[in-house]
Order: structure tokens, then C-alpha cells, then sequence
């Protein structure tokens, strides 16, 4: 089974405190030998410039990111960066863990879209327009009263990613920038990290008419393991399960997957405690029923359809 997991803010919290993600560690969640423990085939790494680099100082540290990710997570690490189709399909018929490299809010393209392009030939695949906050893209979630969406700069921004073959992520974005980016995108876009609001009220998880939206552009939605975004105090793997359910009850099995957010949280769901725990929520799965076609789904073929279909060929 194809296991890919579309979030997490390893390579981040691992500069931070020094660790090497080439190797076993008993902090943060994930590192590879714990991915290939877990049977995670591809990794997709956020690289989240935290606020305390904001404003003026996110470029920089994304290029720090970027170069620590390019250390620890090359060949000899027993990883492969995946910027091509070819690459992946690469990827898929050896024994390396494939490393999707993303940004986390817009603010590093610092108003200019040749900074995109720039980050794209250094190997980003993938963009979250924003974080919680306001940046030159658009509103995140936490300025939804403002009814704002994108901006000028990015909708531009959303075409070159169309246009470069990258990969296009609505999770923390306001409602009306979500549905501005929907409109606009001609290629599926993803929402990495969101669970279903119908499911837990919070205001990061995603309407049914959102969920919706996605599935009929062949898109993907992710389910996350914050425990607020999960369900009450001690919800554990079964609760996450309820949002899985709710997905396939609403649009069917070829549009969820998971983006656990492993090392951009403190805590994870009751049960699970660092990467290596994903097989726990497989099981969750098999116990309410899923075949074993479905759970292949949802482990990581459905994301694997849409890279094909979004990444460049070569």
C-alpha cells in the first residue's frame, strides 16, 4: 500500500531545534526512519516561515528551510525530491521516500511573481496562498469577517502555479479567497490540511459546499490531526474517521487523504503520538468497514492522481 501524507512542518521545527531529519530522534514526530517505519511513501514538507520572521524576513528564512530540507532529505538520506511526474513514478519503483517541498503562506513571494518562479526552479511544488492572517495573496481564515478573497497579486499568483505545474492549497484560506482560487484554478487544487466542519465547528475546517467544490475539480482534502480541528477533549482515531465517513458519504472515496500536520502542533488525536502511529488510524479504517481498495485511496493513491495530474511531465 501507497502511503502519502500531504502536511507536515518537519523540516521547520527540526532546523529550529538543531535535530537531523535523516535521523531516528525521539523529538517532533516524524524524521525518516520513522517515515519508512510508518510505510510513508511521500512526504510533503511545508516550509512555514513563522510569524517572528514576518514582516520582511520570510524570504530568508524560507531559503534556509530550503537549504536544511536539501541536506538532510537528499539521496544519501534515503530520499528523493519530487518536482516531475518522472520523478515521481521514480520515486514509486524504488525504495526512497519521496520529499515534496511546499510553502506555507505567501508572504516570501514579497509582491513579485518572479520570486514564485524562482522557488519553483529551486524545487517548490506546492503553495499554501495563506496562512491564518492577511498577506498580499488574500485573507486567511482569521480575517473571514472581511469577506475579503484574493487580491490582484493573487490571482496572478495562482495562474503561474497553473502554469508552472504546481501545486495549488486552499487550507487556511478565507472563505470568499477559497472560492475566488476555485473559480479562477484550472487545474485541481488541494486543501492539505482541513477537516470537515460539519463534523467539528472550527473555523479551518471546510463547509459541506466546500468539500463539494473541491471533489467536482478532481481536487483532494486531507484530513489533520489537531485535536481542536478533530473534535471535543480525548478525540481520538475514531473520531477522525467520523470526517473520513462524512467526505465519502458526501462525495465518495477518490477525494480525501491525510495531511496530519505531524510537528506543526503540540499535541496530535488521543492514541496517536508521532508518525509511526499511522497504522493505527488504518486499522480505525478496516474497523468501520472500509475495503481495502478504498483505504488504498485514501492512504495515498488519491494524492498520487493528482500530482499526475498537476506536476510538470520532465
Amino acid at each position: 500500500m501507497i502511503c502519502v501524507d500531504m502536511h507536515c512542518d518537519s523540516v521547520a521545527e527540526a532546523l529550529k531545534t538543531g535535530r537531523d531529519l535523516a535521523r531516528r530522534s525521539q523529538q517532533g514526530h516524524t524524521d525518516l526512519p520513522r517515515l519508512r517505519q510508518a510505510g510513508i511513501k511521500l512526504q510533503f514538507f511545508a516550509l512555514f516561515p513563522e510569524r517572528a520572521y514576518c514582516p520582511g524576513r520570510t524570504l530568508y528564512q524560507v531559503l534556509r528551510l530550503l537549504d536544511y530540507a536539501s541536506e538532510t532529505l537528499g539521496e544519501e538520506a534515503g530520499a528523493m525530491m519530487i518536482a516531475t511526474r518522472r520523478d515521481l513514478e521514480q520515486c514509486l519503483a524504488t525504495d526512497k521516500i519521496g520529499a515534496l517541498l511546499t510553502i506555507e503562506g505567501g508572504e516570501p513571494l514579497e509582491g513579485e511573481v518572479r520570486i514564485l518562479r524562482v522557488l519553483h526552479r529551486l524545487g517548490v511544488r506546492g503553495l499554501g496562498l495563506t496562512w491564518n492572517n492577511r498577506n498580499e495573496l488574500g485573507d486567511g481564515v482569521d480575517e473571514s469577517r472581511s469577506g475579503g478573497g484574493l487580491t490582484r497579486f493573487g490571482r496572478q499568483v495562482v495562474r503561474e502555479m497553473n502554469r508552472l505545474g504546481m501545486i495549488v492549497d486552499v487550507s487556511h484560506l478565507s472563505e470568499a479567497g477559497f472560492w475566488a482560487t476555485l473559480e479562477l484554478s484550472r487545474a485541481p487544487v488541494i486543501a492539505s490540511h482541513s477537516n470537515c466542519m460539519a463534523i467539528r465547528d472550527h473555523p479551518r475546517n471546510l463547509t459541506d459546499r466546500q468539500i463539494k467544490a473541491i471533489a467536482q475539480q478532481d481536487g483532494l482534502v486531507g484530513v489533520n490531526l489537531v485535536p481542536q480541528f478533530v473534535g471535543p477533549p480525548g478525540a481520538g482515531p475514531s473520531s477522525l474517521i467520523d470526517h473520513i465517513d462524512h467526505i465519502c458519504e458526501l462525495v465518495g472515496d477518490d477525494y480525501v487523504g491525510f495531511g496530519t500536520d505531524f510537528d506543526g502542533t503540540d499535541e496530535l488525536i488521543s492514541g496517536v503520538r508521532d508518525v509511526t502511529d499511522l497504522p493505527v488510524l488504518i486499522e480505525a479504517l478496516r474497523d468501520r468497514g472500509y475495503s481495502e481498495a478504498s483505504i488504498g485511496k485514501i492512504c495515498g493513491l488519491n494524492c498520487l492522481r493528482v500530482l499526475r495530474s498537476v506536476l510538470p511531465e520532465k
